[in-house]
């Protein structure tokens, strides 16, 4: 008889645990995809300028988008992780299914199962996306715009007419050698300068683009050029055996996208490479500290798990929307506590791997306090107890 009532509990419990894990799986995904794409919204108006005014197709522009996603996957993957928890055990505390199971005996302990093995795939999921996905996706997305600048200059099937996509200048060659990439009979206006008018024609030439700084080059030969200085009202004409005409098309991107790689954007090896060149002792110390935040970041998911329970439980006299409150607000909490930690340890000279792994460590005790009492049936608001833990220590500290 008890052994078949042990195996009605687990039996009981696997039930439970397929159920729990079912509502986590769908809010998390659900809120993942709002998350990233409020944050990918940021970029909507230079998606837009592409569009409009610089005739950019729709492929290019999804490829951007996907290719953007993973830089905020980094701080979304977490943050779904924690609202989704706390929003199904908030809803299984409303419907009084936390009180059936504290009837029926149950240690709610046995809540971290599910909720543990979510936590713990998630963080390999961030491993894995800041490590191997962030790199890849960032050369992915500089690969793309260096793909939609170069079809918006595109000479070589443009024989025999005026192009003007280059703001300020105008580009006329007669024949083109698409094999060979070599130009005949070219033309080229320039009057991006106001005060300086230039035409350049030569009889043939080839050109190049610099994929990291995005000058284009004109390498001409045998030709002439005309310039009126209009300051000094000075006319000017030259003749050429070899002329390099240039210009930066970084005008052609949306703003503020760089393309020489920042610390985050590199893998592993380029960040070592990165770290051994490095003179300046704050340049090492940011390089040290992405390596380890590659780490610590996705691991705030693993912190997490020990605020989710008591959040989620206790919040039966505090409203539905009260989960999606808390999960704001402690993750605003977090985030300061990442800019506090940085700065302080630039400041004072901490190690890395305790500057980076601070927040995880104290969101981890604010946790394991709100524990203490689990399994009671008190009816005091979460926000009461966080208000005893600050005046606790704060008498701590004075």
């Amino acid at each position: 008889m008890l052994s078949y009532k042990m195996e009605f509990v687990k039996k009981l419990h696997r039930k439970f645990y397929l159920y729990l894990l079912k509502e986590l799986i769908q809010i998390f995904l659900l809120s993942l995809g709002i998350l990233t794409f409020v944050f990918v919204l940021s970029r909507i108006g230079k998606i837009a300028d592409l569009v409009i005014n610089k005739g950019v197709e729709i492929k290019d522009i999804l490829l951007l988008l996907v290719y953007s996603s993973p830089p905020y996957l980094t701080f979304t993957l977490p943050m779904a992780f924690l609202l989704s928890s706390i929003v199904v055990l908030g809803r299984l505390s409303t419907e009084n299914e936390i009180l059936a199971l504290k009837a029926s005996g149950v240690n709610l302990k046995c809540l971290f199962i599910p909720i543990v093995a979510i936590g713990v795939i998630i963080t390999l999921i961030g491993l894995l996306n800041t490590n191997m996905l962030l790199p890849k996706s960032s050369e992915l997305f500089r690969a793309t715009l260096i793909n939609i600048v170069k079809k918006g200059i595109t000479v070589e099937d443009k024989e025999g007419v005026f192009n003007d996509s280059i703001p300020g200048i105008v580009i006329y060659i007669d024949k083109v050698d698409t094999k060979n990439k070599f130009l005949s009979g070219i033309i080229i206006s320039d009057d991006r300068d106001k005060e300086l008018k230039q035409t350049i024609s030569a009889s043939k030439g080839i050109i190049n683009l610099d994929s990291v700084t995005l000058d284009l080059y004109f390498v001409l030969e045998d030709g002439n050029l005309h310039r009126w200085e209009k300051a000094q009202d000075v006319y000017r004409n030259l003749s050429f055996k070899n002329y390099t005409f240039s210009m930066n098309l970084a005008n052609m991107l949306p703003q503020n996208s760089n393309l020489r790689k920042r610390p985050y954007e590199m893998d592993t090896k380029e960040l070592n490479k990165a770290l051994v060149h490095a003179n300046n002792p704050d340049d090492r110390y940011d390089i040290l500290l992405e390596i380890y935040k590659r780490i610590s970041l996705p691991l705030s998911s693993l912190a997490f798990i020990f605020l989710t329970i008591p959040l989620g439980i206790k919040r039966n006299i505090e409203g539905k929307f009260s989960g999606i409150l808390y999960s704001l607000l402690l993750f605003i909490f977090y985030y300061i506590l990442m800019a506090i930690t940085e700065n302080l340890g630039k400041t004072i000279h901490l190690p890395v791997i305790i500057t980076s792994f601070t927040p995880n460590v104290i969101i981890s005790i604010i946790g394991l306090y709100l524990l203490r009492n689990l399994n009671t049936e008190g009816q005091s608001k979460v926000s009461q107890k966080l208000k005893h833990l600050w005046v606790y220590y704060f008498e701590k500290a004075r």
